[in-house]
């Protein structure tokens, strides 16, 4: 292997994190508002809660708690009507799978004002300073909005998933929008060799690696090694820093035109001979336009595609978000096994998602999007329409921030972790949002608002106990806990009581980890 390189954008701006996972890490600033935190004896030792919840014997709900982006009445209800089988097939096929009130959504002014901008108008609202509110903001708050209400959720789950595989931070000038809505949305659950051509062509990765600006006159290795390392074979994956000039130059002249789109520019491309990661290209004559040259970039692409070391870092990759943090050597090769040429992800969701490997599988805790998102879904929340997005409180942005995770906003391409000890020391934060924010009975423009009657119908402490089970826990609550929220009504039943309960449920370990 030759000399290390010198450090990338990601390297340096790694060294910052540290700062930030202390950070995450640490009790609540000095300067900040006491938590009010729930009467729950056994919640802090959340980190040692990582084994498998004794309580939940039934499989098909442990497909529904790791396919959706939490556990709500209407999910439960269906599994146990059509089976695991057909719950898995009919997610699988989301298209196929009605979303009318989703579709109703999806016609808010603000989201089809956002999803109607073209990358130049993106860029220009970045230039003069307006993207944060004019698309970053509005997109977050309908990514928010389709995990909570959109009933094709493990689509929304596998956009958690990508959107962490081909991350670029959506401050990065204005083009994120576009990227995370038509390169990685249209592929969630199709070919990954088509989500990777996809990426391959994306002017807001492009860009926010510097590949634009990578010409035959100077190369620039960032998208070349993230390309491999973050992409495809995996940083394990057996190339060398050779390698990563190689593709660097073979990739030179991919870039945008003055509207923000993909274009090939041959003029800017290296008609050298060069080799990276076992394909070569001999000398050619340099071309001035066309696509000449192009070719390259695309037949390492393809190579990449079809590596075995790329079957193996997405299988294990799969198995870690849906599965365990340590799959064995057995459950990824089933996985790779059902790569086939172009990476179905469909049929390698089907073995990462058999029973065995649910059946087997230890709780994960849930990051900070996954919690305030399940939050919503398990007590039904009314969001109300936002009027004012500069000065309305936003319930599907804010809360997931405060809780340290602002959603397609880590500052490095290797996107948000999926490690549990990065987020365990987070609980301050996340009792502050479920008593403040998520939980709620204060209304207004843009905020969550429970409905109490959902929980004490008939009025009676048996009745309330039986909702919160049902309605947050699928009926699977523990014992301890059960005795713990009947504590909450030694002194009669009330809505201010009925409220403290439901918190209480949330901020109980048992609901941080699915």
């Amino acid at each position: 292997m030759s000399e290390s390189p010198a450090p990338s954008r990601r390297d340096l701006l790694r060294a910052g994190l540290g700062a930030l996972g202390a950070t995450t890490l640490a009790p609540l600033a000095a300067n900040a508002q006491p938590p009010r935190q729930p009467n729950v004896g056994r919640i802090g030792g959340l980190i040692n809660q990582l084994g498998q919840q004794s309580q939940w014997k039934s499989p098909e709900l442990r497909l529904v708690r790791r396919i959706t982006q939490g556990l709500n009445e209407a999910e439960v209800a269906r599994v146990r009507q059509i089976g695991y089988d057909a719950y898995l097939e009919e997610q699988l096929n989301a298209a196929a799978l009605p979303d009318t009130d989703m579709a109703t959504r999806l016609q808010n002014p603000m989201y089809t004002r956002v999803l109607g901008f073209t990358p130049k108008q993106l860029f220009e609202q970045w230039e003069r300073g307006s993207n944060y509110f004019d698309s970053q903001l509005p997109y977050n708050l309908l990514t928010t909005e389709r995990a909570v209400f959109s009933r094709r959720q493990l689509q929304e789950r596998m956009f958690e998933f990508f959107a962490d595989h081909l991350h670029v931070p959506s401050w990065e000038r204005g083009l994120p929008v576009i990227h995370y809505e038509r390169t990685i949305r249209p592929h969630l659950l199709g070919s990954f060799g088509a989500l990777t051509r996809s990426g391959m062509r994306s002017t807001a990765m492009l860009q926010y690696l510097d590949q634009v600006w990578s010409t035959r006159f100077g190369i620039n290795e960032n998208y070349g090694r993230e390309l491999m390392e973050l992409h495809t074979v995996g940083w394990d994956g057996g190339y060398t820093q050779d390698d990563v000039v190689g593709v660097a130059r073979m990739l030179t002249g991919w870039s945008m035109n003055a509207d923000y789109e993909f274009e090939y520019k041959a003029n800017n491309h290296d008609f050298g001979a060069k080799s990276a990661f076992g394909v070569s290209f001999p000398a050619r004559a340099q071309a001035f336009s066309g696509t000449a040259g192009m070719d390259e970039g695309i037949a390492f692409g393809e190579m990449l595609i079809r590596h075995p070391s790329t079957k193996r870092f997405l299988a294990s990759k799969l198995l870690r978000w849906f599965v365990r943090p340590d799959p064995s050597e057995a459950q990824i090769q089933a996985v790779v096994n059902a790569y086939g040429a172009e990476g179905d992800i469909k049929a390698m969701l089907r073995v990462v998602l058999s029973r065995e490997n649910l059946l087997r599988a230890p709780a994960k805790l849930k990051r900070p999007f996954h919690y305030a998102v399940s939050t919503l879904r398990a007590i039904q929340a009314t969001v109300r329409p936002v009027n004012d997005i500069r000065r309305d409180y936003l319930v599907l942005a804010y809360p997931a921030g405060g809780m340290r995770q602002p959603f397609l906003n880590w500052p490095t391409p290797d996107g948000f972790p999926d490690r549990a000890e990065f987020w365990a020391g987070l609980i301050v934060e996340r009792w502050n949002e479920v008593q403040n924010n998520l939980v709620s009975d204060v209304d207004g423009p843009g905020r969550a608002v429970i409905n109490l009657s959902l929980f004490s119908a008939d009025g009676t402490v048996d009745g309330i106990v039986r909702a919160i089970n049902t309605r947050i826990f699928g009926g699977e609550m523990s014992a301890a806990l059960e005795t713990e929220i009947r504590a909450v009504f030694r002194a009669g039943v009330n809505n201010t009581r009925v409220l403290t309960a439901v918190r209480l449920a949330i901020s109980a370990p048992e609901f941080h980890f699915y």
